[in-house]
């Protein structure tokens, strides 16, 4: 006899409470359905369809949670667990074990950083020219800014736009033009050139490989100077995501979720060729002929904001934190205009500094006749104008807020339309039911929603009367609004909606070699094998770009960087590649926990590209017994084969008492009395510990040893690489955290290839 239950719960989410249910038959967990949510939906059906496979594969709520949306699905579990615990449900969990720190190892012709829109593009165009592509995504879900943004598009010179608007006169070169005059002309010429060449051929082949089928989108805007803007049927940019990355791995792309990139891994000659990065706490290593950066921007980092985003609410993602800044540093790439953003008029404040955006309502609103109002209760713009004009209107207040008013039959299309573009019902009503807290949403006479909304009512009844009369006239003497758009306001109720700044995209960024999307170092030169996609190189719409332009540069310049990468990749097979040195790294210690451990892991994948190295253990070496010399342990042989046969030997050294450990010693011994493994063997010393001299002695006592008679190394001279404070040297996935530590590193095994030769 079955025992079903169906236990509902509910968890804290991003945007409000999420409720659910979790199926269980016989102490069994077949499902974990969501009920009802506010979280955005692009992001939430990824994440919730990665988090209900581990629960019900695991048969526990003590999995993992999501990275990205890590505050999220840990409330879930935490929630979760606790209600089938008190419904009595005995689970029996299949966890996965935990395993010791791993290294997975890839090689591609192409690794794209970064799952957005630019991203997959490139890795799609990459894929289709017969590359082998891997794409690394450091959260568990793809989509990047885009998925928090419309599918809006532009298409010029598309077939697919074509077949929309057929012959309306527009053009590459007058898309340039006003981009050009949007921008004030601050844009690149070189990177909207690109862009404007690309977008359209860019297009029609993502629409080809992901079966996607752009119609005519429903808000068509001022900025542009003719009808150009498409988008997907469900306007999500979420359709446009699924279906790409779908695409993309049916065609034999792979993706890594959940994969952090950490560090630029680089060949034998110094050059960029994949990437380093973490996955659950076990390294991941990419070798790759080119890499793809589209890693986006970052607005959510702080630290990184320029003056201009101070007191603007940000609505991108928590995850665009510049995390290539970081990663990047040591290639002495070139940056530009990093104080640069893109900051639209139409946002509501949904918590303290996080912002929505309502960029489609709030035309619709104007279109119908709404107008924009101050606290004073006194229009600011023309609200047919540029959005641009609506930025600095509002931007202008002493508050920097202004006020959407509109009457019943607007508000149900503006409705309609913050529904289609990210907002919740529930979420929507309790704005309104929320009196006296931000945002503000409030319906009612004028008096009212004034009263409410802290406007002030004579000045606003006096605007409503005024503007009353233009519409009836079809003029507007003060701000020239199209007389298209004065439509007179119908009935006695209203409703005002808060209007704010608000961005999510960075729009400078890295530098690049315009004729092939290469990234360039500060002294112009470009780096090999590294191209650039998307919001992380800015500069093609210029510090204020229109409405569908960011999809635009995403989609174009993730088409070119695709092709320039795969270019990239024929050449480098042309060239023949040099064999690399074997290399036998001895871990100096017996000890089961040894930061030595974790540097010599560290240094075989770091170096990947550049030697060949074997990591050898001593903790299965006997102690040292020159009776048993003529009957070698195989521990020793194993170990005394593999350095005979290697090109050159590091060790990595604890200190112990101001010398080597006693089991490294031993191992010594071992091979420089029967056998001289170590005879005119080359070696690098390194070592780590915990004290702030950094195994300075037992460095010190290893020469002395190594240069022992029956040992007779060549202990490469200088370069002493010694860790000092090694616990604080090493993040939780036993990566050296500091940039100097892992400089001065390559440094000295730099050093040590060239002292091989």
């Amino acid at each position: 006899m079955s025992n079903e239950k169906k236990i509902l719960g509910e968890a804290q989410g991003h945007n409000g409470l999420i409720q659910y249910e979790i199926d269980v038959n016989d102490n069994k967990i077949n499902d974990l359905k969501i009920l009802k949510h506010s979280e955005t939906g692009g992001i939430f059906g990824q994440v919730i369809e990665k988090l209900k496979d581990s629960v019900v594969e695991q048969q526990s709520f003590d999995v993992d949670a999501v990275s990205g949306a890590t505050d999220m699905t840990q409330s879930i579990l935490d929630s979760a667990k606790e209600a089938v615990n008190k419904e009595g449900v005995q689970l029996t969990p299949h966890l996965k074990p935990k395993k010791g720190k791993e290294t997975q190892y890839y090689n591609t012709d192409v690794v794209v950083i970064g799952g957005g829109e630019a991203g997959l593009v490139a890795g799609a165009r990459a894929l289709k020219l017969g590359k082998k592509v891997i794409l690394v995504e450091k959260n568990g879900y793809l989509g990047g800014a885009t998925i928090l943004n419309g599918s809006n598009v532009t298409g010029t010179g598309s077939k697919v736009s074509a077949a929309i608007f057929g012959d309306n006169g527009d053009s590459p070169a007058r898309l340039a033009e006003d981009t050009s005059r949007e921008s004030k002309n601050t844009n690149y010429p070189d990177m909207t050139n690109l862009m404007v060449q690309n977008i359209g051929p860019a297009i029609d082949f993502i629409s080809a490989f992901a079966d996607l089928h752009y119609q005519k989108a429903q808000t068509q805007t001022v900025e542009h100077s003719v009808e150009r803007q498409i988008e997907l049927p469900s306007a999500s940019s979420y359709e446009f995501i699924d279906k790409v990355s779908k695409a993309f791995e049916a065609n034999g792309g792979q993706i890594l979720l959940d994969t952090k990139v950490i560090r630029m891994l680089k060949d034998a000659n110094n050059q960029v060729s994949g990437v380093i990065a973490e996955h659950n706490g076990d390294r991941v290593v990419v070798a790759a002929k080119s890499v793809v950066l589209a890693s986006g921007g970052y607005g959510a980092n702080q630290a990184m904001r320029g003056e201009e985003s101070k007191g603007i609410d940000y609505y991108g993602p928590m995850t665009a934190t510049g995390d290539a800044y970081a990663f990047n540093e040591g290639l002495d790439l070139k940056t530009h205009d990093m104080g640069w953003y893109k900051i639209y008029p139409h946002g509501v404040e949904t918590e303290p500094g996080i912002a929505k955006l309502t960029t489609y309502a709030s035309k619709k609103s104007t279109d119908l006749g709404g107008i924009y109002v101050n606290s004073e209760g006194h229009r600011i713009v023309n609200e047919s104008a540029p959005y641009t004009d609506f930025r600095d209107a509002i931007l202008a207040q002493p508050d920097r807020i202004a006020y959407m008013l509109m009457d019943e039959r607007t508000w149900k299309e503006v409705h309609e339309l913050l529904v289609l573009h990210d907002f919740q019902e529930k979420e929507l009503q309790k704005f309104f039911d929320e009196k006296g807290q931000s945002p503000v949403f409030v319906k009612g006479s004028l008096a009212e929603v004034a009263a409410e909304a802290g406007v002030n009512y004579g000045e606003l009844q006096k605007t409503v009367d005024e503007y009353q009369k233009n519409a009836a006239e079809g003029v507007d003497p003060e701000f020239h609004r199209d007389a298209k758009f004065l439509h007179p306001f119908e009935g006695d109720v209203f409703y005002l909606v808060e209007q704010r700044g608000r961005f999510a995209t960075t729009l400078g960024g890295y530098s690049v070699d315009t004729r092939t999307l290469q990234l360039v170092n500060k002294d112009d030169e470009d780096v090999p094998n590294y191209f650039a996609a998307g919001e992380v190189a800015g500069g093609a719409n210029g510090h204020d770009s229109m409405p569908s332009m960011m999809n635009t540069w995403g989609i174009s310049s993730g088409y070119f960087a695709g092709l320039q990468a795969s270019q990239n990749a024929d050449q480098r097979d042309q060239t023949p590649a040099s064999e690399l040195p074997t290399l036998a790294l001895v871990v100096g210690t017996n000890a089961s926990k040894t930061y030595n451990r974790m540097l010599a892991r560290y240094m075989k994948d770091m170096f990947y590209l550049k030697a060949k190295i074997d990591v050898l253990e001593i903790k299965d070496v006997p102690m040292f017994n020159e009776d048993l010399v003529k009957d070698e342990p195989a521990a020793v042989t194993e170990i005394a084969d593999k350095i005979e046969a290697a090109d050159g030997v590091i060790i990595a050294t604890p200190e112990y008492d101001h010398a080597v450990p006693a089991a490294l010693k031993s191992v010594l011994e071992w091979l420089s009395c029967e056998r001289h493994s170590l005879k005119d063997k080359k070696v690098m010393i390194v070592g780590a510990s915990l004290g702030i001299q950094g195994t300075v002695r037992a460095q010190t006592n290893l020469r002395q040893v190594l240069d022992s008679p029956g040992v007779d190394a060549f202990v490469m001279p200088g370069h002493e690489f010694m860790m000092a404070k090694a616990p604080t040297q090493f993040d939780e996935n036993e990566s050296i955290n500091n940039y100097g530590t892992m400089s001065f590193l390559d440094f000295c095994f730099s050093s040590f290839l060239s002292f091989l030769k």
